[in-house]
């Protein structure tokens, strides 16, 4: 008996304590490509999704995902890789939409992003967090990725001018010795009718 009611009293007092009214934000980011693959020379469409997930707003937030696409395998068509906002509201989202061009093919590992935040105005201490990352992946080149999804109309124009000699000739050979046939047989029948 006395062990339950001190833990019970124990329990009590420590979610009182646990409670603080001075609740912080959370940021929640998310990283995903909108492209299902990956080629050489065309884009890739990266976005970031943000969360706050807590009941205050959070200040001077910054993203850096610059090591993620060097300059030398990537091109930056559209977008920043180092954008910075001013504050996201308690419980809203945010996106960002960067476009680059892999310059090279074969496999490239894409790490998370670094955010930085501060929790409150009257907070100068700086928060980080990570995004989600989708690791290593495979580039392919132009001349696979048309290999495996053109629709290949040279291919069928080609073949189809390979085969019809296939279907075609042995056709007129056919229609040649029906012709003879039918008009040996009209012949007969009015040689016949003639005599």
């Amino acid at each position: 008996m006395f062990f339950r009611t001190s833990l019970l009293v124990l329990t009590i007092i420590s979610a009182v304590f646990s409670q603080t009214d001075d609740e912080e934000s959370f940021l929640f980011v998310t990283k995903q490509t909108v492209n299902r693959f990956f080629v050489q020379d065309k884009e890739l469409t990266i976005k970031y999704a943000l969360y706050n997930s807590g009941p205050t707003t959070v200040y001077n937030i910054n993203l850096n995902d610059i090591h993620s696409f060097p300059k030398d395998q990537y091109e930056l068509l559209v977008g920043t890789l180092n954008p910075k906002w001013e504050r996201i509201n308690a419980g809203t989202n945010l996106t960002h939409i960067v476009v680059v061009k892999p310059k090279q093919s074969g496999i490239s590992n894409s790490t998370h992003a670094v955010i930085t935040y501060q929790k409150s105005e009257k907070n100068s201490e700086v928060q980080k967090t990570y995004s989600s990352e989708y690791g290593d992946v495979y580039i392919m080149t132009s001349r696979e990725y048309d290999r495996r999804f053109s629709s290949h109309i040279i291919d069928w124009i080609l073949f189809t001018a390979m085969a019809s000699p296939c279907v075609v000739f042995p056709f007129f050979l056919w229609f040649k010795s029906k012709s003879k046939y039918e008009a040996l047989v009209t012949k007969e029948k009015f040689t016949k009718k003639a005599q």
